[in-house]
Order: structure tokens, then C-alpha cells, then sequence
């Protein structure tokens, strides 16, 4: 995972995440290599691509900034791509699974993704299948992926996502399947909401919302403690050993100033899907 050379080949696209905020966190991608599915993808997930003197600032960046992370995305080669399919004793809890290595982890999105990555690094990798980004499992893979990057990339820099949608008031969180692999992140200390809709101000009264099926005409106020422990559950942020420290400071920073509500899921009107535009 040691950089090289690659910020000199004009083959390469790059990509910076919510780029009018001045996030640190990019792709890097070999031109015509991936499906126009999943470059949709990247840039639903608010991913822009950069460009001339941009491309010079973000070598100078990578090597600046110790919280600066950048992902190489890449077809999967034939050898990888059958550790990528092949059965797994991980696989009984789940489609993604973490290996701790020494000094490194290895990510693995069964049938889609394999990925390597080192806060000890600026620039990790990941190797994708062709099926990546094609088809709802394929969506819902590379939402997935990319949204663990977010999450691994942000919790330095005081962001943390969850499964979720945003709305009004605030945010719906809901199980990474229900959202379809779509999430929302928190920054407390600039006071946005992150997510494909862009980057709004929180509000000042932030409303978190658990839907219930069972409930009817009315929300339920949830303790600070309900709801930090609801919101670790559907954290972004994915490790073997658990939220690191960060992480669980941001969780415990939003559970005591956003407003936890269970709300009738019957009342809460989704948005409306639709497939990626290419």
C-alpha cells in the first residue's frame, strides 16, 4: 500500500468527497476499467472529479496530511477474484467480513470486493468483481464499500456515518439493507449533514428517527442512553474489535444533542428509488 508514482499517470481519475467542504478523502480510479454503473454510483455517494492543478494538490495533500486517505479502486485480478467468491467460515455472520493482518486489515464484500487498508497508509486498495455496482445486489454492494471507506476515512477527522436517510428535521436510521446501502454522516464540528442529497446545516432541533411498525399516530422519546445504544448498531464504521475511540466519542456527542424518536413507520414516506443515472 506504499504510494508510488500513480498521481503522474493521466490514466487515473480522481475523485474527492464533498469537495466544497474540504474533506481529505479520495478515489482513484483507472479510466475505463470499471462498469458506468458503479462510476454512477461514486458519484451519487457525492464523490467529484478532479482535475489539472487539483490532481498536483492532492499528491501534496496525501503527504502533507496524516489524515489524508485516498482509495485505489481496481478490477480484480483471477486469482483475487476467487478469494473475492470463494466460501468463507466469515460467511455465516454476513456478507462483509474484516481479517486483521499484521499492521494491515483485509475487508471482503463476498462475490463484489476485496480491499486493504492501514491507518499507517494514505492510499489503500481495493479489488472489485465485474458484478460491482451491476444490479440491486450490485448497488448495494458498492453503496456498502464505498460507505465503509467513508466511515474508516472520516472517524479521524470527527465524521460518522449511519445507515440511513436524511430528511427534514434530521435523519431516519434504518438497518444497511433497508437503506439500500445509503447513509447519512454527521459532522458535529462544522454542523452538517453528509449524504447523496449534498451537505446541509444540522438543524437546531436534531431529530433522530427509529421507524416501528407496530406504533401508531404518535412518536416516542427516546433516553440518551436508547439512543446511543441504537445509533452504535447501525454505525457506518466497521471493525473486528469494535468503535474505536473516536468514533464512540462522536456517538456519545450525538446521542446528547440529537433527539431520539421512534416514529409509526406506516407515516414515514421513503424516497422514491430509482436507478443510477449514467
Amino acid at each position: 500500500m506504499a504510494k508510488d508514482n500513480m498521481m503522474e499517470d493521466r490514466d487515473f481519475t480522481y475523485f474527492q468527497y464533498h469537495t466544497e467542504n474540504d474533506y481529505p478523502v479520495f478515489l482513484c480510479l483507472e479510466e475505463g476499467t470499471l462498469s458506468e454503473s458503479l462510476m454512477a454510483i461514486i458519484k451519487e455517494l457525492n464523490f467529484r472529479t478532479l482535475s489539472g492543478s487539483e490532481i498536483d494538490d492532492l499528491q501534496g495533500e496525501l503527504s502533507r496530511n496524516p489524515s489524508a486517505r485516498m482509495l485505489k479502486i481496481v478490477p480484480a485480478s483471477f486469482k483475487l477474484s476467487r478469494q473475492i467468491m470463494s466460501a468463507s467460515e466469515s460467511d455465516r455472520y454476513g456478507s462483509e467480513s474484516i481479517l486483521p493482518k499484521d499492521g494491515y486489515k483485509v475487508y471482503r464484500y463476498k462475490k463484489y470486493a476485496l480491499a486493504v487498508y492501514s491507518y499507517a497508509s494514505e492510499v489503500w486498495e481495493c479489488g472489485v468483481t465485474e458484478e460491482m455496482g451491476e444490479g440491486e445486489a450490485g448497488r448495494l454492494a458498492a453503496r456498502t464499500v464505498l460507505n465503509r471507506y467513508l466511515g474508516w476515512a472520516l472517524a479521524p477527522l470527527g465524521v460518522v456515518g449511519f445507515w440511513g436517510v436524511p430528511v427534514e428535521e434530521g435523519m431516519v436510521v434504518l438497518k444497511q439493507k433497508e437503506s439500500q446501502g445509503e447513509a447519512v454522516f454527521l459532522d458535529l464540528q462544522a454542523k452538517l449533514i453528509l449524504s447523496c442529497d449534498g451537505g446541509i446545516k444540522i438543524p437546531l432541533r436534531f431529530k433522530i428517527l427509529r421507524l416501528d411498525n407496530h406504533l401508531k399516530n404518535k412518536n416516542i422519546l427516546m433516553s440518551s442512553e436508547e439512543l446511543m445504544s441504537f445509533l452504535s448498531v447501525h454505525c457506518t464504521y466497521f471493525d473486528p474489535t469494535g468503535h474505536s475511540r473516536p468514533v464512540r466519542q462522536l456517538l456519545q456527542a450525538i446521542s446528547r444533542r440529537g433527539e431520539g424518536l421512534v416514529h409509526p413507520r406506516e407515516s414515514f414516506q421513503p424516497r422514491v428509488n430509482k436507478e443510477p443515472e449514467l
